[in-house]
């Protein structure tokens, strides 16, 4: 790092909002923050040298380089460089000797995406299931003798919402 380089205070703070930061503010900016980063974080070689590329190349660690398998922009937490060449990293090694269909299932299940088609499937699995406890419900309810009770009731409440529903 340049020992000379040093941040016009005087400039920057007539008018903070419009400085233009120089290619070089950048740069030092980028390199004591990859030193402290470096201190914080604990890194294998490779990653530690894939990183300090990435800051050598103009960009800061806490930039997101964008990952091969996903869309990793806009994510909660943000994931920074390190984080995206993990990932990147435990994917290429899952996926290494893999057919295409079979690296297609296995990010499918890793990111837990789901069809069209299963996410009708459990609704379709889920309906049934509320259906058959309706039924049994229903069929206790008579057996206790209390049916005509139940259904005054129904009638009474049903146009009402239930606990937690929008219009409640």
């Amino acid at each position: 790092m340049d020992k000379d380089y040093t941040l016009d205070h005087a400039v920057f703070y007539t008018d903070p909002e419009g400085y233009e930061f120089t290619e070089e503010d950048n740069r030092i900016f980028n390199a004591l923050e990859f030193d402290r980063y470096e201190q914080r974080v604990p890194m294998t070689p490779s990653e530690k040298r894939a990183l300090r590329k990435w800051v050598a190349a103009g960009n800061s660690v806490s930039e997101n380089p964008g990952s091969r398998y996903i869309c990793s922009h806009g994510c909660e937490p943000p994931m920074d460089f390190l984080a995206v060449y993990r990932l990147d990293r435990e994917l290429d090694k899952a996926l290494k000797g893999k057919s295409k269909p079979e690296k297609e299932r296995y990010l499918k299940e890793y990111f837990g995406y789901e069809s069209l088609e299963e996410k009708l499937q459990k609704a379709e699995d889920q309906f049934r299931k509320l259906q058959r406890e309706s039924y049994y419900l229903w069929m206790f309810i008579s057996a206790q003798g209390l049916w005509e009770e139940a259904r005054e009731f129904l009638e009474d409440n049903m146009d009402e919402p239930m606990l937690f529903e929008p219009d409640w």
